[in-house]
């Protein structure tokens, strides 16, 4: 009988939220990726940035699969088919390099932004694992040229 009632009314309270205060039900993941986002105060790039650097080696020896927005804020997103869990040990093992992440988000994003901004299965395939270095004219292409979304995972409000 519960279950009869949810049926029939899963558009009005199978609900998620979209992170930005809107509601988006499960039709609206049709043609998007969950993937997951892990904010840093700053993330610098070049020789001179050991923790960085250590950061980039786990993701790689990790097999995680995304990429990485370097400035500040630092931005790795973690995409298919690295889960939920992959993000959350990342995350940890960053804490001990001494970077710590603001937590792991759970966001979906357009599964032809990814492909476009290169960090598609079949183009993590051919990296082996290393995340996609963007910059932010990539992180909004992997956002679908969604201006909201992308300052959503900025974390701009």
């Amino acid at each position: 009988m519960i279950f009869d009632w949810i049926a029939e009314n899963k558009d009005s309270c199978l609900t998620i939220s979209s992170g930005d205060g809107s509601v988006m039900n499960y039709d609206s993941r049709e043609g998007k990726s969950q993937c997951f986002v892990l904010r840093y105060n700053h993330l610098f790039t070049g020789p001179e940035h050991k923790k960085e650097k250590a950061m980039v080696d786990a993701a790689k020896k990790a097999g995680l699969q995304g990429g990485i927005l370097w400035g500040t804020p630092g931005i790795v997103v973690v995409v298919p088919d690295s889960t939920e869990e992959d993000a959350k040990e990342y995350g940890f093992e960053c804490r001990t390099i001494g970077k710590r992440p603001d937590g792991v988000e759970e966001i979906w994003l357009p599964n032809n932004g990814l492909e476009t901004a290169g960090m598609g299965g079949l183009a993590q395939q051919k990296r082996g694992g290393k995340l996609q270095e963007l910059d932010t004219a990539g992180l909004r292409t992997a956002c679908g040229n969604d201006e909201d979304l992308l300052r959503h995972v900025l974390g701009v409000k």
